[in-house]
């Protein structure tokens, strides 16, 4: 299953050393305004290299729109998109041929396939979410046509034992872009880097949460029975290989399901948003946890690895999100009852 969506349809290709990783794009309505540069704002938030706090591998990630636009608009026609890799260094992994990293996939994609690229990871590497965030940067040029109310901001609310605080309604992917931690909590951010960079000097890794907060959803958004909202963005977030968990519901959700009916329904954020498998006009809010990366110590060391996924994961959890909603928005159109 290389493909993601019913509708609006996502297809990836490529692996971590190969000469490179793209995107298709089939679903995408004619004459969405669409431009190259579009896609590169949202590839350059996910990229390597943009803080000592992550990989040190040095990639543009320039992307190439390959079909699908003419005149800076979508055709309705499948949309392919590549980034070329250019910055590999295969020996690194060398000793992965033979050794198997603890928590990682590569030893039951061995016992699966019989056959793998160990260089970078192959297929299962992190670098194969760049192709997602193309995908989410068509979906979000879809939905600013039209659903402009939409916005979708991810923000880095957990790093190993620090925890953020909730950040107030209305914020901003510039707000959280301006910490290399991508936390917008300034109480513990700097802790966050500090902490990030020892477990790098060390060869060891964090894991922790995102936080994801959609606004100006329409109410109904979503399928009351299989098709739910809450579990389509269940799918999405757990396909990414490093989260381990998926919450719904307020930052403080688990600490609140253990209160009464009484008190629980009285609040009016309760839900995260969704009702009924469907959305409900409130904000949605979603977690999603991550555990450690599982490149450790000797390995570490010795290649070029990210010590804590979660900063260069914040535009990739955006972009998944955005996936879904730009299908579900497709589905209900497709129907006699539109929004």
């Amino acid at each position: 299953m290389n493909t993601f969506g019913t509708l609006f349809r996502l297809t990836t290709f490529g692996e971590s050393h190969g000469p490179a990783l793209g995107s298709i794009l089939d679903g995408c309505p004619a004459g969405v305004p669409l431009t190259r540069e579009q896609i590169q704002v949202a590839l350059d938030r996910r990229r390597p290299g943009q803080s000592a706090l992550v990989t040190a591998r040095s990639e543009p990630d320039q992307v190439e729109i390959l079909s699908g636009v003419f005149e800076e608009k979508t055709l309705g026609t499948p949309i392919a998109a590549i980034v070329r890799n250019t910055n590999q260094r295969s020996g690194d992994y060398e000793k992965l041929k033979q050794e198997d990293r603890p928590g990682h996939a590569d030893a039951v994609w061995r016992e699966r396939f019989k056959h793998r690229d160990h260089r970078g990871g192959g297929r299962t590497s992190g670098r194969e979410t760049l192709c997602r965030v193309i995908g989410g940067a068509i979906a979000e040029a879809y939905l600013a046509r039209d659903l402009p109310s939409i916005r979708t901001v991810a923000y880095v609310s957990q790093v190993g034992d620090l925890v953020s605080a909730v950040p107030a309604p209305g914020l901003t992917r510039e707000q959280v872009d301006a910490h290399a931690t991508r936390c917008p909590d300034v109480a513990v951010r700097d802790e966050m880097s500090r902490r990030i960079l020892a477990a790098k000097e060390a060869g060891d890794s964090l894991g922790g949460s995102i936080d994801v907060r959609v606004e100006g959803l329409p109410v109904g958004l979503g399928e009351p029975i299989f098709g739910k909202i809450k579990a389509l963005i269940a799918q999405a977030l757990g396909s990414i290989g490093a989260v381990t968990g998926v919450v719904w519901g307020p930052p403080d959700l688990l600490e609140r399901i253990g209160q009464p009916g009484t008190v629980f329904h009285s609040v009016k954020d309760a839900y995260g948003g969704i009702q009924g498998g469907l959305a409900n006009g409130e904000p949605m809010q979603v977690r999603a946890f991550f555990k450690p990366p599982a490149t450790l110590m000797d390995h570490a060391k010795g290649g070029r690895h990210d010590p804590c996924i979660m900063p260069r994961a914040v535009p990739v959890l955006e972009a998944m999100v955005s996936l879904v909603i730009a299908d579900l928005v497709l589905q209900l159109n497709a129907r006699p009852h539109t929004l």
